[in-house]
């Protein structure tokens, strides 16, 4: 028997191969450039399983601002990289921009965040050649009253910081 959703041949995923919502495992996203109206750079979802509940087999998907916000803040970083092992509902929503099709695909919901995804409480390393260094030394210069160890206990609550960098932001209290 034909189903009518094998004329439509995309080597992405589309709403219409979605019978209501579905849970999916990311296995891994990849920024790749695809042909749509042209060539554009885009974040591209492969998933752990092989087919969907319907028994169609599961595509890469395309996604979407809002689908990379939402994966952004299960894992808390902005690196495709650590969006790996994320479980998520998917589902077909109403496109509110009326922007292509009339409906898309939404992660509705971060189910479980597995092991190999960047922790939710992700740091970065503060160094002198980080882009917000220059903040970092006008927060130190403002708080030098606090003295060196309570400012960098309050810089090590969003970044690591080693003994090099530390010796460095102490030249700022003195």
């Amino acid at each position: 028997m034909t189903n009518w959703k094998d004329a439509f041949d995309s080597p992405f995923m589309s709403s219409y191969e979605l019978d209501g919502p579905v849970q999916l495992t990311v296995d891994r996203v990849e920024q790749k450039m695809v042909q749509l109206t042209k060539q554009e750079l885009k974040n591209v979802a492969y998933f752990k399983e092989a087919k969907l509940p319907s028994g169609r087999p599961t595509k890469p998907m395309i996604l979407n601002s809002g689908n990379c916000k939402m994966l952004h803040n299960a894992v808390k970083s902005g690196n495709v990289d650590a969006w790996k092992n994320i479980r998520i509902e998917l589902s077909v929503k109403p496109n509110k921009g009326r922007i292509g099709e009339a409906q898309g695909l939404a992660i509705n919901r971060i189910i479980a965040v597995g092991e190999g995804s960047a922790p939710v409480n992700a740091k970065t390393e503060l160094t002198p050649e980080s882009p917000n260094w220059a903040g970092v030394i006008e927060y130190v210069k403002a708080n030098k009253q606090l003295g060196l160890a309570n400012i960098i206990n309050n810089l090590q609550s969003k970044y690591t910081i080693s003994t090099a960098t530390k010796k460095e932001l102490g030249n700022y209290v003195d």
